[in-house]
């Protein structure tokens, strides 16, 4: 497992972090409070699973360590499908298998021989897009 620390008050729309061990992207710019004089400034974060797509709202301090996953972006051309994508990565040439995507817009343009990208994030294989 890939990941770096950040604090919580640098998030900005569009990071990723992981909440309770799930990938997560925020999808609205943070809100930050400062609850008082002597209190401690809060974020509240919208989020969306990378691999499900459920939303969540968390709040928690602004100087709150949080776990940022590394996501290697690559691209590979699809050769198999079935219930699971088969695919070779352009760069090493190793076939592996991805899961097929949750989106049914991004689902009906995946075929065999074409190209997409896919990122490695937690360990798992997700394809993102398909390349024209």
């Amino acid at each position: 497992m890939s990941v770096t620390r950040k604090e919580a008050g640098q998030l900005k729309k569009g990071n990723y972090f992981l909440l309770e061990g799930e990938v997560h992207r925020v999808i609205a710019e943070p809100i930050h409070s400062k609850s008082g004089k002597h209190g401690h400034a809060k974020m509240r974060v919208e989020s969306e699973s990378l691999f499900t797509g459920k939303k969540a709202s968390s709040t928690f301090p602004a100087d709150t360590p949080i776990e940022v996953p590394n996501i290697e972006k690559k691209t590979g051309q699809v050769i198999s499908m079935g219930d699971t994508v088969g695919l070779m990565d352009q760069e090493s040439y190793e076939s592996f298998e991805a899961l097929l995507p949750e989106d049914e817009e991004l689902k009906a343009k995946v075929t065999v021989d074409c190209m997409v990208e896919y990122w490695i994030v937690m360990d798992k294989k997700v394809i993102m897009r398909v390349m024209s």
